[in-house]
């Protein structure tokens, strides 16, 4: 711990800290540090600029400093104490997640600092997302894979990619589950916002609303962001569906979990079917 304490020494200038490993798994190098009231969360590894403008946006902790330590960047935020939202709680207030989803999707300065003065065009993106969960299939050796009907399915998401329409490249949160999501009364915030990137806005909504709300109430979603739901929107949804559970099955074999529920989710997805595993039925 020399170092964490070396950091926040020389930050808040203060020696007399009491510091922990977060309770909840993370996968990057992180502390939870708090010198009397004062509660701080440090983290290791993460992307400093858009992680600032996330704060300045509220709609992630805010940061209150940053640096780098043997050529790693970290950042120090807000501790933020709250409540993980259920799908109840979204049901009741989709029109409020819609905003705040809106609010760092239309964000041109973050979209500014997330492009690096590059363009990718729309089917560039999705061509070179394909190809990386291409290449990650192809080498996981694992029966549970590669079974035909996820190999079918498989080459379903390749071919509907080449007909996905076209949409702006928005910020995004790549892991918009509800472990990422912190509320505090009426407040969100998003944590773990590690792999921040420019994609298809139904990257991260799409994924919120096939996991967590039933199909009758997106409308009202969509309504409350300022999208017209139609089929294309539709398909969209549920190809970043598919899309999504198939990364996270594929992340599941590499780590040696079981992977079976999200295959299912997956296929399902990939027919444009409901999800399997809702509750909310």
């Amino acid at each position: 711990m020399g170092k964490i304490r070396h950091i926040l020494q020389s930050h808040f200038h203060n020696n007399n800290w009491t510091i922990t490993k977060p309770e909840d798994g993370q996968q990057k190098e992180c502390y939870i540090a708090q010198n009397g009231g004062f509660k701080v969360f440090l983290k290791f590894d993460v992307p400093v600029a858009p992680l600032r403008r996330l704060g300045e946006l509220e709609v992630a902790p805010g940061v209150l400093t940053s640096g780098i330590l043997d050529d790693r960047t970290y950042v120090i935020q807000e501790y933020i104490a709250g409540t993980y939202p259920d799908w109840q709680w979204f049901a009741h207030h989709l029109p409020l997640l819609a905003k705040f989803i809106k609010r760092y999707h239309d964000d041109e300065e973050l979209t500014a600092i997330l492009s690096g003065g590059t363009k990718t065009s729309y089917h560039e993106h999705i061509e070179a997302d394909i190809a990386d969960l291409e290449a990650r299939f192809q080498t996981l050796d694992s029966s549970e894979l590669h079974k035909p009907a996820i190999a079918e399915a498989f080459e379903m998401l390749k071919v509907q990619a080449q007909g996905l329409q076209p949409v702006k490249l928005v910020p995004i949160h790549a892991d918009p589950n509800t472990v990422n999501i912190l509320l505090t009364r009426d407040t969100l915030l998003m944590v773990d916002w590690d792999d921040i990137q420019l994609s298809d806005p139904m990257h991260d909504a799409g994924q919120l609303l096939w996991w967590y709300v039933a199909r009758r109430q997106w409308d009202e979603f969509f309504t409350a962001y300022g999208l017209q739901m139609d089929e294309a929107l539709l398909t969209r949804i549920h190809w970043w569906a598919a899309r999504t559970s198939f990364a996270i099955a594929l992340w599941h074999v590499a780590h040696a979990y079981d992977c079976a529920s999200f295959l299912i989710d997956f296929v399902a997805a990939i027919h444009g079917k409901s999800n399997p595993h809702a509750v909310f039925r």
